[in-house]
C-alpha cells in the first residue's frame, strides 16, 4: 500500500511513527524547504541559494529506529543544538574530528554522540561536516555555530558536496538512516522566500514571521518569491488596499515546480494524507506546488487531518476556513474534483478553548463533499499532539470497513526489551495509542526492567515492572501468571527486534473462537521477514548467515520428530496463552529455573492442548541484533527439546 503524507517538521510525527509500524506500507513524506528561522535562516544567509533543511532534519530523526546505541546516537545528533557558549576552541575541536576522527576534545553531549556512531556513519558525518567547514574557512566570513542544529550543518555539507543541488543533498542525508520511508522535497529545489499577507495589509516578510507570534488578524495568503522584499520596496505599496497589495505580491511570485519524485509518489499513491502542522508555512505552500497533480491523483482516499489547536498562523480561523484555504491552494475550492475525500476533526473531551472546531456538515455528514469524521484524536499522554495510532487506525478502518466485534476479556502482556531500553518509549506509545477498550476490559503490561513514569494512563491500562534474570525471563512470567495472576490471556514478547502489539488482538481472537490453548506468532510465514531478520543478525558474517538459515529448518524438523507437530517458527518470541486451557498444567509448570519455552511447548503437546501458529509482524534492526544471544537461547531450547 503506497501512502503519501504531506507534513511539516513535527505536526505529523506521531502519524509517521505509526505508519512506520506497518511493514506492508510504502511511505513517502512530502516536505517543503522554505523555513528560515533560527540556525536554518543563518545557514541560508551563509550559503546563498540553499533551502531550509530543518523540516527535513526533523523528519529524518523520526525515521531513525532507536533500537541500538548507534541509531539512537544518530537520532540525537541530528536534533542536537550546539550550546550558546560554543567557543572557538570547540570549533577547532570540530576540525580535529574531521581530520582524525577524534571526538574526545568535543564537549558533551556532542563528543559522546559522535563517539557512539557506527564507523561508517561516523565517516559520513566527518565528510559532510568537512565540506561545510572547508566552505566556511574559504568564505572570508565567520559562521556563528552557537545554537545551530548539528543536523543542519550536515545538510549544508551535503548541499555543497552535491554542487548546490538541494534534492540530491536530501538523498545523501536519507542515506544516513535505514528506513522503509522515503523523504521527498515537494519542489524541484528552486530557492524561494516565503512571505504572507494578513487581512489588514500587514506583510510577514519571511517564514519565521509567519510561524512566530503575531497579531490576531488572520493571514490572507502566502507567496513564494525569488528574492526578499526590502523595506523600500514595501513602502511603495504600504498605503494601498489589501487587494492591491495582494495583486502586487502575486505579480512577483514565482511558484516552484513540483519535483519529479513528488509527482511520481502522488500519481502512484493508494492513500494521500494531508497531515497536521503549521498550515501557512509547512502545508499550504506544498499544496499549491502540487495542486495540478493532486487534482488528477487517482488515490481513492485523500484525508485531511485538522490541527488540534490554534497556531500563531491560523488564529481566528475556524475549521471550515482552514479546509477552505487548503482546497483553494489545491486549485479546487469547491472540492468538485475530490482533492479531499475525508476530514478528521478532533472532539476529545476537555480539549479547551484553543481547540479547532469541526466544519459544519450537511445531512450526509459532509463538508464540501468530504465526509467529516469526529473522534478523540489527542494523545492521552501528550494532549497537544495527535494519537497516531487512533488517526491511522481510523483511516484504515474506513479503507477496509471491518466488523470490529466486541471483546471483553482481560489481558496481561509481558515485554522483555532485552538491551533495547532506549526504544521502550516507542512501544509504550503504541500501547497507549491503541484502543484496547474495543477488545478487553483491562490490560496489564509487565516490562522486564525499569519503566519510565507516565503522568496519566487510560483507566483500563496498568503498567508494571519485573526484574527476571536468566536466558528465558518469559518462563518466569508464565509461572507467575499461573500462580498469582487472574488475567484471561498472557502474551509474552521476547527477542532482539520489535513485535507489533496489536497482533496480540488477532491471537486472542483465535483463542476465543477455536479449540486452541496457545498461539505462537510465526516470523517466518513471510519469506521477506524471515530473510530480513536473519540478514540483520548475521548478514555480515557469511558462515553464521547460512548456518542460521539451515538451523531454522533443522529445528522445525527436530520439533516434528520430537512432538509430531510441524512448527514453521519453533523459537518464536511471540506467544499467547489461555488461562482456561493452561490451568491443568499449573502443577507441572512449578519447579526449578531449567524450564525453557521448548519445555512448555512439550507440555502443551503432551497434554493435547492445541497450538495455533499465526504470521505476525516482526521488525529487526541492523546493528542491534545479537547473534550470541540468539545462539545461546537456541542451544538452551534445543536442550529442552531433547530432554
Amino acid at each position: 500500500m503506497k501512502v503519501v503524507v504531506f507534513c511539516g517538521g513535527r505536526g505529523s510525527a506521531t502519524l509517521t511513527r505509526e505508519l512506520l509500524r506497518w511493514p506492508e506500507i510504502e511511505l513517502s513524506l512530502l516536505v517543503n524547504a522554505y523555513d528560515d528561522g533560527l540556525s536554518t535562516g543563518a545557514l541560508r544567509d551563509f550559503v546563498p541559494g540553499m533551502l531550509g533543511p530543518s523540516d527535513f532534519r526533523k523528519n529524518l530523526s523520526y525515521l531513525l529506529d532507536p533500537y541500538s546505541n548507534e541509531q539512537y546516537a544518530m537520532k540525537e545528533l541530528l536534533e542536537l543544538r550546539l550550546p550558546l557558549d560554543f567557543t572557538r576552541a570547540q570549533e577547532e575541536a570540530l576540525r580535529t574530528f574531521v581530520r582524525s576522527g577524534e571526538a574526545g576534545p568535543l564537549a558533551a553531549p556532542l563528543g559522546d554522540l559522535l563517539a557512539r556512531l557506527h564507523p561508517r556513519a561516523a565517516t559520513a558525518v566527518r565528510q559532510l561536516l568537512g565540506e561545510f567547514l572547508t566552505y566556511a574557512d574559504g568564505s572570508g566570513r565567520h559562521f556563528d555555530f552557537r545554537d545551530c542544529a548539528f543536523g543542519n550543518l550536515l545538510f549544508a555539507g551535503a548541499y555543497l558536496r552535491e554542487e548546490r543541488n538541494f534534492n540530491a543533498a536530501a538523498l545523501v542525508m536519507s542515506g544516513l538512516v535505514s528506513s522503509q520511508a522515503v523523504l521527498i522535497n515537494a519542489s524541484a529545489g528552486e530557492n524561494r522566500i516565503l512571505v504572507a499577507l494578513k487581512e489588514d495589509g500587514q506583510l510577514l516578510a519571511n517564514e519565521a514571521a509567519i510561524v512566530g507570534p503575531q497579531s490576531a488578524v488572520p493571514i490572507r495568503g502566502s507567496f513564494l518569491l525569488d528574492a526578499p522584499i526590502d523595506e523600500r520596496q514595501w513602502q511603495t505599496v504600504a498605503d494601498r488596499t489589501v487587494e492591491e497589495k495582494e495583486r502586487w505580491l502575486a505579480a512577483r511570485e514565482s511558484l516552484p515546480l513540483l519535483s519529479p519524485e513528488a509527482c511520481r509518489a502522488l500519481e502512484q499513491a493508494t492513500l494521500i494524507i494531508y497531515g497536521p502542522g503549521t498550515q501557512n508555512s509547512s502545508l499550504l505552500p506544498s499544496y499549491r506546488i502540487a495542486a495540478a497533480t493532486l487534482r488528477r491523483a487517482p488515490a481513492a482516499m485523500k484525508v485531511l487531518v485538522l490541527n488540534l489547536d490554534y497556531d500563531h498562523d491560523i488564529q481566528n480561523l475556524s475549521g471550515a476556513r482552514i479546509v477552505d484555504r487548503a482546497l483553494a491552494c489545491m486549485g479546487d475550492p469547491t472540492n468538485r474534483e475530490r482533492v479531499v475525500t475525508h476530514i478528521l476533526a478532533d472532539d476529545s473531551p476537555g480539549a479547551g478553548s484553543q481547540a479547532i472546531a469541526a466544519p459544519p456538515v450537511d445531512a450526509d455528514g459532509c463538508y464540501r463533499g468530504a465526509l467529516v469524521i469526529r473522534g478523540p484524536w489527542r494523545s492521552a499522554i501528550r494532549p497537544q499532539v495527535h494519537n497516531g495510532q487512533a488517526v491511522v487506525g481510523r483511516i484504515f478502518e474506513i479503507w477496509e470497513r471491518p466488523d470490529p466485534g466486541v471483546r471483553s476479556p482481560s489481558l496481561r502482556i509481558f515485554l522483555d526489551p532485552y538491551k533495547r531500553m532506549a526504544a521502550l518509549q516507542d512501544q509504550l506509545e503504541e500501547l497507549l495509542e491503541y484502543d484496547w477498550r474495543r477488545h478487553f476490559r483491562n490490560v496489564r503490561l509487565d516490562v522486564n526492567g525499569s519503566v519510565p513514569r507516565l503522568q496519566t494512563l487510560p483507566a483500563l491500562l496498568t503498567l508494571g515492572e519485573c526484574h527476571y534474570t536468566g536466558v528465558f525471563p518469559e518462563v518466569s512470567e508464565v509461572r507467575d501468571w499461573i500462580e498469582h495472576g487472574d488475567e484471561d490471556y498472557l502474551a509474552t514478547l521476547t527477542g532482539d527486534g520489535e513485535y507489533r502489539l496489536r497482533d496480540i488482538v488477532l491471537g486472542v481472537r483465535v483463542l476465543e473462537g477455536g479449540p486452541f490453548g496457545a498461539v505462537y506468532g510465526s516470523r517466518t510465514q513471510s519469506r521477506h521477514q524471515f530473510h530480513t531478520s536473519v540478514r540483520a543478525a548475521y548478514g555480515e558474517r557469511g558462515v553464521l548467515f547460512y548456518s542460521s538459515l539451515a538451523g531454522a529448518f533443522l529445528l522445525s524438523v527436530l520439533f516434528t520428530a520430537r512432538f509430531g507437530v510441524i512448527f514453521s517458527d519453533p523459537l518464536s518470541g511471540f506467544r499467547i496463552y489461555s488461562r482456561r486451557k493452561m490451568m491443568p498444567l499449573a502443577r507441572l509448570l512449578e519447579g526449578n529455573g531449567a524450564m525453557t519455552p521448548t519445555t512448555i511447548t512439550g507440555l502443551l503437546v503432551k497434554h493435547a492442548i492445541e497450538i495455533a501458529e499465526l504470521p505476525v509482524h516482526y521488525r529487526t534492526f541492523a546493528g542491534f541484533t545479537d547473534p550470541r544471544w540468539r545462539l545461546r537461547r537456541g542451544l538452551a531450547n534445543l536442550r529442552g527439546l531433547l530432554h
